[in-house]
């Protein structure tokens, strides 16, 4: 039987309405770098940026020890988080993707997506079922023409399902698909890459999707729960 944690029907871009036509008519997904986000200001915690974006590594500082050439550093507290500054130039765009598994841990109830999302914007972009795999092979088709992009990574992936760590327990490397459990609300998946010839934001078009799309208020969508119902057939 197949691991329901990797069968997902839910894909979600949560925004401003403003942006739903270029969206749905251009496919533009809109990709700020993860310097951009670590730094962002907002009163809103929900809004807030991670400042914890893009670490290499983060480790219990108990039983570490640093050095820095010949020169031993004494008495580090806490974790001790380790950046590459390369890594803030690396463009990042996130969606929600919700499993199977999530589902069905939140019981006969359902799950209800947090209320957190209404500070993303007021419509949510729905794709869902085998859309989903359309979409993925759009954006694939995108990136493969897209001569400006390259990843690092060994394995050259450039989306995928983001890991949540616990920040006091997590005692290791870190990549760009990895954050810590206090953002596991948002459910990311995400899409990762960075930019041979510049730094900064970046225009990345897809083509059309209003044909595998479906748009709806966010607060009518997380006031319902997400179901897995059997099919009567």
């Amino acid at each position: 039987m197949e691991d329901p944690y990797k069968i997902f029907r839910v894909l979600i871009k949560f925004m401003d309405e403003g942006y739903v036509d270029s969206f749905l008519n251009d496919g533009l997904l809109f990709m700020n770098n993860i310097d951009y986000f670590r730094s962002y200001e907002d009163a809103d915690v929900a809004l807030r940026g991670d400042i914890h974006e893009g670490l290499a590594a983060t480790y219990k500082a108990e039983g570490l020890t640093i050095t820095l050439g010949d020169h031993v550093v004494e008495g580090a507290v806490g974790k001790v988080d380790l950046r590459y500054n390369h890594e803030g130039d690396t463009n990042i765009y996130s969606m929600t993707k919700i499993s199977d598994g999530k589902i069905l841990e939140a019981g006969d109830s359902g799950l209800f997506l947090s209320d957190k999302f209404i500070k993303f914007g007021n419509r949510a972009v729905v794709i869902g079922g085998s859309n989903i795999i359309e979409f993925e092979n759009r954006l694939r088709n995108a990136l493969t023409k897209d001569q400006n992009i390259y990843t690092p990574r060994e394995d050259n992936v450039l989306a995928k399902q983001v890991s949540y760590l616990s920040r006091e327990e997590h005692h290791g490397q870190m990549d760009v698909f990895d954050k810590f459990s206090d953002y596991s609300w948002q459910h990311e998946w995400r899409i990762a890459f960075k930019q041979k010839r510049a730094a900064g934001p970046y225009p990345l078009k897809i083509g059309n999707l209003s044909d595998i799309a479906s748009v709806f208020e966010t607060e009518s969508l997380i006031r319902e729960p997400l179901k897995l119902v059997p099919s009567n057939f």
